[in-house]
């Protein structure tokens, strides 16, 4: 008789490569445990042990008297590397979309010439972005644009699909680095109704320096998403003692 260990782990990559694959899509049912048990052929234990492991790898969640239902896929940020909202929903293999809500000149106050090192009340591009994810809302973006080296950022050139830093890049201007902040917090009423969250819900809010190749900052974004649609990932890597 097969271990028991490795019968729920061979369920499980089963059950999880379907949800990978699409054939269980985000917040559609599993098959109930019975359906499951009789699918393939194990105990009823069996089955929910398969069914805990897929709910603390966050991939499902068993909602009583229900069942257990798939859980829809958050927007993933790896934490290691610079890359914006296009390409991180890019590599999830999802469709970003962006709404532009506001596109102007502006002056840069103290805290925006502070992080973007600039003097106060120099000219800056504000760009605020409604982001979405297969046509859902996840997300707001306000950007704060340095046009000291010389940057000019025209309306025809922002639509639903760009990436200001491919923008960038298309310009001349290299991106090298980031600085970013991220904490968990309440939007305030305003926020929340244009993310359409209950009150109550959590946000994530990043705030970003980004740095082109030479160093010199030519951006300050508040990006705030919808916490039931975004998770981190962090790589970490062990410290090695060097020894002489």
């Amino acid at each position: 008789m097969e271990n028991k260990e490795l019968l729920y782990k061979k369920i499980y990559d089963i059950i999880k490569r379907r949800i990978d694959l699409g054939e269980y899509q985000g917040n559609e049912m599993l098959p109930s445990e019975s359906e499951l048990q009789k699918e393939f052929n194990v105990s009823r234990i069996t089955v929910r042990r398969t069914l805990q492991e897929l709910e603390f790898s966050g991939l499902v969640t068993k909602i009583h008297g229900k069942g257990t239902v798939v859980n829809a896929k958050k927007l993933y940020s790896n934490l290691v590397g610079v890359s914006g909202f296009s390409k991180e929903i890019e590599k999830m293999g999802e469709r970003a979309s962006s709404i532009i809500l506001a596109f102007h000149e502006s002056k840069s106050n103290s805290l925006i010439s502070e992080y973007l090192q600039i003097p106060l009340d120099s000219p800056i591009y504000f760009l605020r972005r409604m982001r979405l994810k297969n046509g859902r809302i996840v997300g707001i973006n306000e950007t704060y644009i340095s046009m000291l080296d010389g940057l000019r950022i025209s309306d025809s050139e922002l639509d639903e699909k760009t990436s200001i830093y491919d923008l960038y890049g298309q310009k001349g201007f290299v991106i090298g680095r980031a600085t970013e902040t991220i904490e968990a917090k309440l939007p305030n009423k305003s926020l929340g109704n244009e993310l359409h969250m209950k009150e109550g819900d959590p946000v994530f809010l990043r705030q970003r320096i980004t740095y082109l190749n030479n160093d010199v900052p030519i951006e300050f974004s508040i990006n705030t998403y919808r916490a039931d649609e975004y998770k981190y990932v962090i790589n970490l890597v062990k410290d090695t003692e060097v020894t002489m």
